[in-house]
């Protein structure tokens, strides 16, 4: 893996850290680009019924942070209080307290920003402030953090439900014009950064007009076979790398945190 700490003229690919999903990202091409472009900006798109997509984030996040000596991870919880996100990295063992401990970590809490909220904490009276701007000033943050420490920055989005709870999905323009300025932003900042969808939640042309915005897409199925659960996913669209497509069966590991196998077992 090529770190953040390379001469920006110098292109800059991350590895996943997880090996069966690399061979997928220029492995085997025989071409320097391979892995997770720099400055990417990646959707994760899933059923609203598993976390198996929220699950992949974090542990991607988890070894990208790894990866990168000089590195920063934003993690972004507005599906659910931090406490609850907490847990779910204990459960599999996945220990952020060694990150919080040298400053490489930091919990983004949208999950209280609310227009009541702000104005109770402000004392100046209701205050429209919606998640899109608390985001906004988030990514912002970062690329201050970038151009005044010279680190890599990393961040996963772990919920975009409240999308639809702002009806922001309601304007298309508007959501486009939005998901430009965070592109922009993205760009200038480097890194890695994950948005987790559940699929089907917001309006189908928001959706689609997000997915089209994306640097890469990782694609999230869960059928039922026989009297057990299958769940795979591919990637659907990598920008500035040759990848394939094909699917993936993906299981919980209470060793490993997550199983990764090729459906034609090579």
């Amino acid at each position: 893996m090529i770190d953040g700490t390379q001469p920006q003229d110098v292109d800059i690919y991350y590895s996943t850290g997880m090996t069966v999903l690399d061979q997928r990202l220029g492995y085997d091409t025989g071409s320097d680009a391979v892995g997770i472009p720099n400055g990417s900006l990646i959707l994760i798109h899933a059923p609203p019924e598993t976390n198996l997509g929220t699950l992949f984030a974090q542990k991607i996040l988890m070894n990208l942070l790894e990866g990168a000596p000089n590195a920063m991870a934003y993690y972004m919880h507005s599906s659910r209080p931090q406490h609850i996100v907490r847990k779910e990295f204990q459960a599999y063992n996945w220990d952020i307290s060694k990150f919080e401990g040298t400053n490489q970590w930091e919990f983004v809490d949208m999950w209280h920003i609310t227009s009541s909220h702000v104005a109770s904490s402000s004392r100046i009276g209701k205050i429209d402030i919606r998640r899109k701007s608390y985001l906004k000033q988030a990514f912002q943050k970062m690329l201050q953090r970038k151009e005044t420490e010279d680190i890599s920055c990393f961040s996963v989005i772990d919920n975009l439900l409240w999308l639809k709870e702002d009806d922001f999905d309601r304007s298309p323009s508007k959501l486009l014009d939005y998901f430009k300025e965070l592109t922009d932003l993205i760009v200038e900042i480097g890194g890695v950064h994950f948005l987790v969808l559940p699929k089907g939640i917001l309006d189908d042309t928001a959706e689609k007009i997000i997915m089209s915005i994306m640097n890469g897409i990782f694609n999230f199925d869960r059928s039922v076979v026989g009297s057990k659960n299958q769940d795979q996913f591919a990637v659907i669209k990598m920008m500035g790398v040759t990848y394939k497509s094909d699917i993936l069966d993906i299981t919980p590991d209470h060793q490993v945190g997550l199983r990764i196998e090729s459906t034609g077992k090579i």
